[in-house]
């Protein structure tokens, strides 16, 4: 082997090496960890998880015992006959207040309650997060599906200008033919691009949502299936009034509103509070313990009572039309999702059909039999049955991925709703 031989197998090694090295840097990454990643660091789950740590710390505040008050009295501060005062510490008074009976084991209550309520918002916003991640993720494979169709639909119209062409220098089309022809190429390149940009959006807009620069770069591994939805509305109903964490939500917020509501009517009586006190005045040293309570005597706590209980009534109210909301999201889902399956099968028995059309009319066209009006016409009609396919099939995705949210329960067998 010779010298010059070596030199150009060792370029083309080193060639094939540095597009291998190319293609790794680009981030591999499938559904499963798209979640996985988004779990972890997209911001609304950071910042819902702070708020978890907010209501922890309320609960440390209402369980915690009142701050003990201290006192003292000062005496001499009159002058003597030279003129100086005598300052001496004449009494110290501490007291700790107490809460009314009761009242400390409802604030804890209170409390809990919302640790739960925020736990089951940091669920609703998984579940919001794990919706938008579907439908993007989706939607890339849908983007790259609509960037290889425009690719077939630029070759197919390159095929149909050539045709066009030669029946033109042949004197077998007319002018206009050609120009159209020509029209309709150029749209076909203009098509591949915007699909292109519309990859690029997408990609940008999963890598927010991944809670890192829009700018990483990365290729995906799946491909639009078909999907079944195999339970029934009512069953998907009663798992949404079981599992939906905005549901939930507003339970844990009704038990904190009856919660307050006690409270408040229990501080209507009196607070209690003891204490220590000492006493070194004219040259005596005392000691005494305390024991008093306030009492409200005034305004009863009625207004605060007025208060909680208005807002009791108000969650109630927010409870009820929260379940028909969740009814309703599950009832549209469920209505989508069946229309989308029907629609796959009806686009499925399309594509036998479109491919003998488009078969059909280029074998007519050529041998002179389809003018090119019709020829132009079921051309278009066989590439849109193919997208009209994959559109359907994402559709279908996004519906079930919609009831999913819905009821919180995985129907594709996952583990990421639980």
């Amino acid at each position: 082997m010779g010298r010059r031989t070596k030199i150009v197998i060792l370029l083309v090694i080193s060639i094939m090496f540095c597009r291998q090295n190319s293609s790794w840097a680009e981030e591999m990454i499938t559904l499963e960890k798209a979640l996985q990643i988004a779990y972890q660091d997209n911001p609304r789950m950071t910042e819902a998880r702070y708020t978890i740590a907010a209501a922890r710390g309320d609960l440390s505040i209402a369980t915690a015992i009142p701050d003990p008050e201290i006192g003292f009295e000062l005496g001499g501060l009159k002058r003597n006959e030279q003129g100086h005062r005598q300052v001496n510490l004449e009494g110290i008074e501490i007291r700790q207040p107490l809460d009314p009976p009761g009242v400390r084991e409802l604030k804890r209550k209170v409390a809990q309650n919302d640790i739960s309520a925020q736990q089951q918002y940091l669920k609703s916003v998984w579940s919001t997060v794990y919706v938008a991640i579907r439908q993007t993720y989706m939607q890339i494979i849908m983007d790259k599906k609509n960037c290889d169709l425009a690719d077939e639909n630029l070759e197919l119209t390159r095929q149909m200008f050539s045709r066009v062409q030669i029946r033109f220098e042949a004197g077998q089309a007319l002018q206009n033919d050609l120009q159209r022809a020509r029209i309709e190429l150029l749209k076909a390149e203009s098509d591949r691009l915007a699909a292109e940009k519309e990859l690029h959006t997408d990609k940008a807009k999963l890598n927010l949502l991944l809670g890192r620069p829009m700018e990483t770069a990365f290729q995906i591994e799946e491909e639009l299936q078909e999907e079944k939805l195999d339970l029934r509305f009512d069953e998907l109903i009663s798992l949404a009034l079981e599992n939906n964490p905005n549901l939930k939500m507003e339970r844990f917020n009704l038990n904190s509103r009856t919660a307050e509501a006690a409270k408040e009517r229990a501080a209507r009586l009196p607070s209690p509070f003891i204490g220590f006190e000492r006493t070194r005045e004219d040259y005596e040293d005392d000691y005494a313990f305390l024991f008093g309570v306030t009492l409200p005597l005034w305004s009863g706590n009625r207004g605060a009572i007025e208060k909680t209980v208005a807002q009791k009534q108000a969650q109630q109210v927010r409870l009820s039309a929260t379940k028909r909301e969740v009814v309703f999201d599950v009832y549209q889902a469920y209505l989508e999702a069946q229309l989308a399956g029907r629609q796959v099968d009806l686009a499925k028995e399309s594509l036998q059909e479109a491919a003998e059309l488009l078969r059909l009319a280029e074998m007519r066209y050529t041998e002179g039999k389809l003018d090119f009006i019709n020829y132009l016409d079921q051309t278009k009609t066989a590439s849109e049955t193919k997208r009209r396919y994959y559109q359907s099939l994402s559709q279908l995705s996004q519906a079930i991925t919609e009831i999913e949210s819905a009821v919180y329960f995985s129907i594709r067998k996952e583990g990421f709703l639980q």
